[in-house]
C-alpha cells in the first residue's frame, strides 16, 4: 500500500499557530466565540445570587441564638406576654416563628405546634428563595459549554472539508480543536463554583431548619411545664 506524497506533506506541514502562553485571559476566552456570552451571563447571575443570599443570611443573624435563653425563662414562668416582647426585634427567623407559636398558645393551644410548623415553612421558603437557581446554573453551564464545543467542531470540520489536501496542516487542526474546547472549559469553570455555592447555602438552610425545630420543641416543653404548674 502506497501513501500519496501530498498527504505525507500535508501531515508534516506545521503552520504557525497562535501561542497561548502570550495570550491574556480575556484574549484567550475571546476565541470561544458567541457561545461564551450565555456562559458569561450564567457566571454573573450565579455570583449575584450567591452574594445576595449571603447578605440576606448575614442580615438574618442565623448564628445568633442568644435570645432563646431569656425567651425560655419567660415561657417557663408562664409570662407569654413578656416572651412575645422578647421576640420583637429578633432578626432570626425563629423570632417570627416563636411569636406565632405564642399567639397560638394563647388562643388555641391545641393547634400551637401546627401553627409553628406553618410559619417555619414560610420562613424557610423565604430564606431559600433563589438558592435553587444556583443548582440550575450549575447544570446548564456545562451544557452551554458543550454546545459551543460541538458547534466549534462542526465549523472546524466544515472548513477542513473545503480545504484541499495541500492546505491541511496539523497545527490548523489543533488550533481549531483547542478553540472549540474553550467553551467547555468555561462552562465547567462556572458550574463548579455555582455547585459549591448551592451546597453551602443549602447546608446553612438545613442548619436553620434544625434550629427552628429545636426552638419550637423547647418552647412547647417549657409552656407545657408552666401549664402543669398552674
Amino acid at each position: 500500500m502506497t501513501v500519496q506524497p501530498s498527504i505525507i506533506s500535508a501531515l508534516t506541514t506545521h503552520a504557525p499557530a497562535p501561542s497561548t502562553e502570550t495570550l491574556a485571559l480575556g484574549e484567550l476566552l475571546a476565541h470561544g466565540g458567541w457561545a461564551m456570552y450565555p456562559i458569561y451571563a450564567c457566571s454573573v447571575l450565579a455570583l449575584t445570587v450567591f452574594v445576595k443570599k449571603l447578605l440576606e443570611f448575614r442580615a438574618a443573624r442565623l448564628t445568633d441564638v442568644r435570645w432563646v435563653g431569656p425567651l425560655l425563662e419567660h415561657v417557663g414562668e408562664g409570662d407569654l406576654e413578656e416572651a412575645r416582647a422578647q421576640c420583637r426585634g429578633v432578626l432570626h427567623p425563629g423570632g417570627r416563628v416563636v411569636t406565632a407559636l405564642i399567639v397560638a398558645l394563647e388562643e388555641a393551644p391545641e393547634h400551637a405546634e401546627a401553627e409553628a410548623k406553618r410559619v417555619a415553612t414560610l420562613e424557610l421558603q423565604r430564606l431559600e428563595r433563589g438558592v435553587g437557581l444556583l443548582a440550575f446554573l450549575a447544570q446548564v453551564s456545562p451544557l452551554l459549554g458543550l454546545l459551543g464545543t460541538v458547534l466549534g467542531m462542526v465549523d472546524l470540520f466544515i472548513g477542513l472539508q473545503g480545504a484541499g489536501q495541500a492546505d491541511l496542516a496539523i497545527a490548523d487542526l489543533a488550533s481549531g480543536i483547542w478553540k472549540a474546547l474553550l467553551t467547555t472549559a468555561a462552562g465547567l469553570a462556572v458550574a463548579v463554583p455555582a455547585l459549591a455555592a448551592h451546597a453551602f447555602l443549602t447546608s446553612r438552610s438545613d442548619d436553620v431548619r434544625l434550629q427552628l425545630v429545636d426552638i419550637v420543641q423547647r418552647v412547647l416543653f417549657r409552656a407545657g411545664r408552666a401549664s402543669e404548674c398552674e
